[in-house]
Formats: structure tokens, C-alpha cells, sequence
């Protein structure tokens, strides 16, 4: 070999290094520093209109209340079933179900054993929930995806095994404005708890208190770039959003109304978005939701089966949330899923905690679907390969995932612009990577926060990214770098600088758990542990 041409070449190749180091100098400088403890401060004075940290500390069943434990009222052996790993349960399931259910709620045990169940287990009553010894002892075997059991349903990512919500098993449909509504008629900002309406109508909402209702905004470009939340999204190629195409987004809320005084209606959880005079808001005069309901301390196994082709997933799944408010999943371990855990149709205030997925490689760990919100998902285990991870998208908010370790998979943001979320205290081998169809609209929207994260690869696209976190925060990551792509980015306009704030970055944050943190800023029970 030529010596000085060699020497050429290490030159060249120092020399290049030396530039990209300074290249991602420059651009770190862009950036807006902070520590975590200025960050928790600073949230602390404004709960609720920080710039870059979203309030989620209502997420949750119970708003982050611990779960209930009702008591027995129906035993699936009592019913008829086998639990002998050969016999079809699944008749003595539903009758256990009913029974339940007409009892106005409470547990359904299910006793030791293997359970061989040819349907789906649609619990759609409230207060009803399926409660096992603990998943090492029932064990509920299906041997069929659920789009075999539910004809019609895409199970790459929808549906579940156990299916909680009040509307009979079917493929999925998009949240849509209830028939019956009344209209707010006065401006209001992030984080009041309440609105004004017209007194003639407000006694219409006397039979939704205490109970969930949905709200609905319907708004222009304003109401677009307020879930956006920052001035570099306006570059976005907005007209390739086909929710759009009506020239105005529909976003799907819901709330518990707390009182009716007059014309002020008072709500449970501070409100998520402003409220506008260009923008019509409504509140629902019915609630929908199924309330409640749950399963526990059991075990979803599916046959090892090859993963399919990646959207051709027939739906070996675990657990659907659909339409549900204080619903939860506790304790479940789920084997060779292609979802893991699903929330969908507008599912707000639900709870999955101490849930392990373990097997095959497979496409989604959990979803985060069609509007749902402020959901809770902590103490989990990935043992799995999921083509993803944890997934969000659907414009839902609010949502936590806490206290996890992730042996694979990334932090799935499938476009249609989530926005105000929180994955805190999680340990991953950041492995997958992201969805979204190019219609589906943008990556994320604002104040989406990494907080207290170990990565174990040294890979930090997706985690500690900051031109993907518009009005965002990247706060105490560990074991890699930051990410300084800017250009090309999945479903976002290119450019470093979108707000994002950084802190503390190689190093613990002050505290471990902003969920945790924030509920004791606002007084609230613990989270739990």
C-alpha cells in the first residue's frame, strides 16, 4: 500500500470526524438547556401552561387512583368449565360474564387451570371483571387470531382476546360527534375545570354528572396549530392530512362532569385544549362509556405461531380497550401476541399495570388508538421483538407510560399527531422503529416528554431525538447521545429546532418519575408502586 496515500485517507477521515463533531456542536447550541430541576420548578408555578412538559397527572383509571377489588359474585368452574387445556369453555365464560353483569358488577373468578376458548371474552358490563388465581396458574388458551373469531376485524391493530367495552365485538369504526349535544359558549384556556354553556341547556347535562361524557372540538388551522404547538410545524404539508380534508380537524375528548351550577359546568380533569370562539365545543347529553370493568391475574397464550407479513397480522392480541373510561388490566402476562395491549374508540382513563409481553417477534407491544386519552400504562415487562413498541397515535393525550423495561422495541409515535404525553422511568433496547401512513398527518404534535430513560444500545433515534419533539422535552437519557438528525424526518418538516428543551442528559433527573412527581405537586394520591 502507497504510505502517503494511507496517511491521506486517516487525514481525511480525522478531518471529516472533526467536522461532524462540530457540526452537532453547532447545532446542540441551538437547542434550549435546562435542568430538571428548573423544569420541575418551573412546572410546579404552572401546572398546566408549561411550555414544553404536559400535565398527565390524571391519567389513569380512578384519574390515577388506586384500582378497586371487588368482591366474587361468579366462578367460571361453578358455570361448567373444564379448565383441562381441551375442553371449549368459552360457554361457561359467558354465563359467568352475565352473571355479573346482572349483578350489577363484581369479580368472575377464574380458578386454576388451562382455559380453551374459541371466542372472544367480551366483557361489557360495569364493574365486571375477570379476575384469575394469578397467570402462572389461569391460563386462557386461544388457538385462533381474533380475526377469525370476529369476522371482518383487522387484528394487525385492532381487537383483543379479552375484549372490554360496552359495543358488541366488530371491526373497528372512527369515533364520531354523539347525536345529542350542547354547545359551550364561552372561551376557556388549558387547564380550567370549567366551562360556561347556555342556561337553557345546561339542565341537560344533570344526568351525565358524576359519569364520563364526551366532549368534541371542531376547529380550523388555529385549532390545528394549537395541538401542534410550535411555529416550525406551520412548514408541515398540511393538505396531505386526509383528516383534513373538510378544511377543519374533529379532536374527541372526554371529561367527568363534577357539577352543573347554573350555566357553569364543572369538570373532573382540567380541560386539554383552549376553547375558542372560532371553534365549536361541544359536551355530550349521554355517556357511552363502559365503566369499570377489568381483568386480572391471568395469562393470554397464543400457539407459537411465525409472525405474518407486517400489516397482515391476523390479531393473535391480548387485551382491547374500546369506548371505556376507569377501566383496567392488571397482572396479565400475554405470550406470541401480535398486540400486546390496546386502547382504541375514544378509551380514556384506563389503566394497564404489571403487564408482561413475552414470545414471538410481533408488530405492536401496545397501541395507543382513535382518540383515547389520558390512559395509564406502568410496571410493564417487554420480553418480546415488537416491529415497534409502545405506540401512539390517533391525535390521543394525555397518556403515561411509566416504570417499564423494554427488551426490544423503540417509542412508536404512528403519525396523526399524539400530542402531551409522557414515557418516564423506562430501561429499552431501542430496537424498533416507527408507522404511519404519509396521510395520516404529523409524527407527533407538541409537548411530548422523554423523561428518565436508560437506553442499553446507544442508539437514540426516536428517544432522544429533538427535531421530532416539537415544544417537547428530552430530560435525564442515559447510555446514548443525542439524535441531531434534522433532516428527512418521519412525517415532520426538517429543521433542529422545534423547541424541544434538553436536561440533564447523561445524568438522573431529580426526580425518577415525573407521573409520581406531578401527582404530589398536585396533591393527589400516590402512584402506585
Amino acid at each position: 500500500m502507497n504510505i502517503f496515500l494511507h496517511c491521506d485517507r486517516l487525514r481525511f477521515v480525522t478531518c471529516l470526524g472533526a467536522i461532524l463533531i462540530l457540526s452537532n456542536s453547532l447545532m446542540a447550541q441551538e437547542l434550549e438547556k435546562s435542568t430538571s430541576k428548573a423544569l420541575l420548578s418551573a412546572f410546579e408555578k404552572t401546572p398546566f401552561t408549561h411550555p414544553n412538559i404536559p400535565n398527565v397527572a390524571f391519567a389513569g383509571a380512578g384519574f390515577g387512583d388506586p384500582l378497586p377489588s371487588p368482591k366474587v359474585v361468579a366462578n367460571v368452574k361453578t358455570e361448567g368449565a373444564k379448565g383441562d387445556g381441551k375442553t371449549d369453555d368459552i360457554d361457561a365464560f359467558v354465563k359467568a360474564i352475565e352473571k355479573a353483569k346482572s349483578a350489577g358488577g363484581g369479580a368472575v373468578l377464574v380458578p386454576a387451570g388451562e382455559y380453551k376458548l374459541s371466542k372472544v371474552l367480551w366483557i361489557n358490563g360495569d364493574g365486571v371483571v375477570l379476575r384469575g388465581e394469578n397467570p402462572l396458574k389461569s391460563i386462557l388458551l386461544f388457538d385462533q387470531p381474533v380475526s377469525k373469531m370476529v369476522p371482518g376485524v383487522s387484528g394487525a391493530w385492532f381487537g383483543g382476546a379479552i375484549w372490554i367495552g360496552p359495543n358488541q365485538p366488530a371491526p373497528e369504526v372512527d369515533v364520531s360527534m354523539p347525536d345529542e349535544t350542547i354547545r359551550v359558549t364561552a372561551p376557556a384556556k388549558v387547564g380550567d375545570f370549567s366551562v360556561q354553556v347556555d342556561p337553557a341547556d345546561a339542565a341537560k347535562l344533570k344526568a351525565v354528572v358524576g359519569k364520563m361524557t364526551q366532549m368534541t372540538w371542531v376547529g380550523d388551522m388555529s385549532l390545528v396549530k394549537h395541538i401542534a404547538g410550535h411555529p416550525s410545524m406551520d412548514a408541515y404539508n398540511w393538505n396531505s392530512w386526509s383528516a383534513l380534508s373538510s378544511g377543519k380537524l374533529n379532536w374527541y375528548w372526554a371529561n367527568e362532569i363534577v357539577s352543573v351550577d347554573g350555566a357553569k359546568v364543572t369538570f373532573k380533569k382540567p380541560l386539554r385544549l383552549d376553547i375558542q370562539p372560532d371553534w365549536e365545543v361541544t359536551i355530550a347529553t349521554q355517556s357511552t362509556f363502559l365503566i369499570g370493568a377489568g381483568a386480572e391475574n391471568l395469562m393470554i397464550r397464543y400457539p407459537v405461531t411465525k409472525k405474518a407479513a407486517h400489516l397482515k397480522e391476523p390479531g393473535y392480541n391480548g387485551v382491547l380497550f374500546e369506548r371505556t373510561a376507569h377501566c383496567f388490566a392488571r397482572n396479565i402476562v400475554m405470550e406470541n401476541v401480535d398486540v400486546g395491549i390496546n386502547f382504541s374508540d375514544n378509551a380514556v382513563n384506563c389503566t394497564a399495570s404489571g403487564f408482561n409481553i413475552r414470545g414471538r417477534e410481533n408488530h405492536h407491544a401496545t397501541a395507543m388508538r382513535n382518540f383515547s386519552h389520558d390512559n395509564l400504562l406502568e410496571h410493564f415487562k417487554i420480553e418480546s421483538k415488537p416491529h415497534h413498541g409502545l405506540n401512539t397515535e390517533g391525535v390521543s393525550s394525555g397518556n403515561v407510560w411509566r416504570d417499564g423495561e423494554m427488551l426490544n422495541g423503540t417509542f412508536d409515535s404512528h403519525c396523526m399527531m399524539s400530542f402531551d404525553s409522557v414515557r418516564t422511568n423506562i430501561k429499552l433496547n431501542n430496537t424498533g422503529g416507527p408507522g404511519g401512513a404519509g396521510h395520516h398527518g404529523p409524527f407527533v404534535g407538541r409537548r411530548m416528554t422523554h423523561w428518565n430513560i436508560t437506553v442499553t444500545n446507544n442508539k437514540g433515534e426516536w428517544v432522544a431525538q429533538p427535531a421530532i419533539m416539537p415544544s417537547g422535552a428530552i430530560v435525564g437519557i442515559r447510555g446514548t447521545e443525542l439524535e441531531m438528525k434534522a433532516t428527512k424526518l418521519w412525517h415532520l418538516p426538517d429543521g433542529l429546532d422545534k423547541g424541544c428543551v434538553i436536561a440533564d442528559i447523561g445524568s438522573a433527573p431529580v426526580v425518577p418519575d415525573l407521573y409520581e412527581a406531578q401527582r404530589k405537586i398536585m396533591k393527589l394520591s400516590p402512584a402506585s408502586k
